[in-house]
């Protein structure tokens, strides 16, 4: 490979790296969670035309790098559409589907929508449910995951249930990330530098560079990870 190739392939695949990136941010979330069968074609598409930016010849690669950017445009364009038209967003990812109610197995359903009953009798046990007649309602979810609610006679007995009153959990706030203070969690949950550095005092650390991780768990806890080397 010539020095000329060689830094061809490098700017190709450099712009294909880095348009990707910001793609995918644009994009949002949607495309590394749970995907409908559209987002997992436009994903598989997107990256399709990207390597044919990094593979092309240097005449064709704004001809191929413009088809990328007008797809993840009319990607993102449509997105936006779908966010607020219900019925389009229907017509393109579908409808969630019952395929058990009350304990029966409903086959049109599932025959509508090409679902065997291997795949539903699987899916039951990865939910813990070896018996359709446990199940109350089972939906086939637009992602193609299976939502499952049991018969009330068979769920499991909650603290409300008996009668138990218990605060709602917080969501865990992280002070400390690799040593260095999260100053604007703090901020969040109104707790000073000050308030911290005598927590990490009490157990025994001087500052915060010694703690891998400290959280402010669901219970109003301190948690605290010390780094390799003073925890050994």
């Amino acid at each position: 490979m010539e020095w000329s190739e060689l830094i061809r392939d490098t700017w190709q695949t450099s712009l294909v790296f880095i348009s990707l990136l910001l793609f995918t941010r644009l994009l949002g979330k949607t495309q590394i969670a749970q995907l409908t069968f559209y987002q997992y074609v436009s994903g598989i598409t997107i990256g399709s035309i990207a390597g044919t930016v990094a593979a092309s010849e240097q005449e064709r690669v704004w001809s191929h790098f413009y088809d990328l950017v007008l797809f993840v445009a009319l990607t993102f364009l449509l997105s936006q559409i779908t966010i607020r038209n219900r019925s389009l967003r229907k017509l393109i990812d579908g409808s969630p589907t019952v395929v058990i109610e009350n304990g029966r197995i409903l086959e049109q359903n599932m025959r509508n929508m090409r679902y065997d009953l291997d795949e539903l009798i699987c899916q039951l046990r990865i939910n813990g449910i070896l018996d359709p007649s446990q199940v109350q309602y089972a939906v086939v979810e637009t992602t193609g995951d299976l939502s499952v609610i049991k018969k009330t006679a068979l769920q499991a007995l909650t603290k409300s249930d008996a009668g138990l009153e218990q605060p709602d959990a917080q969501y865990p706030v992280e002070l400390i990330l690799d040593g260095q203070v999260v100053a604007e969690n703090l901020a969040k949950k109104q707790l000073s530098a000050d308030w911290l550095a005598g927590q990490l005092r009490l157990r025994g650390f001087a500052a915060p560079d010694q703690i891998t991780y400290a959280v402010l768990d669901s219970k109003g806890h301190l948690f605290i990870s010390p780094r390799d080397q003073l925890s050994r």
